[in-house]
């Protein structure tokens, strides 16, 4: 015969286990959101600081041409 007692502890080890590997997920899947939003923010970053209107590169071409030097464009 078993305990009831034995039936319990099976059942709590199981839901701990469960709840782990839950928690263990949950912080994966989160942990993979921040990356995917951190990349996102530097690429449109990145992406505005290599923008230039088209007085900016004409500006920057004359400069070229006449042999000036040419700073970094920042648009903002």
């Amino acid at each position: 015969m078993k305990n009831k007692g034995e039936r319990g502890s099976i059942t709590l080890f199981v839901t701990v286990s469960c709840l782990f590997i839950m928690f263990m997920l949950v912080s994966f899947v989160i942990n993979m959101e921040n990356k995917k939003q951190a990349q996102s923010r530097e690429i449109n970053q990145i992406i505005s600081h290599y923008t230039a209107t088209d007085n900016q590169m004409e500006e920057i071409y004359t400069k070229i041409k006449d042999k000036e030097e040419v700073k970094a464009v920042n648009p903002k």
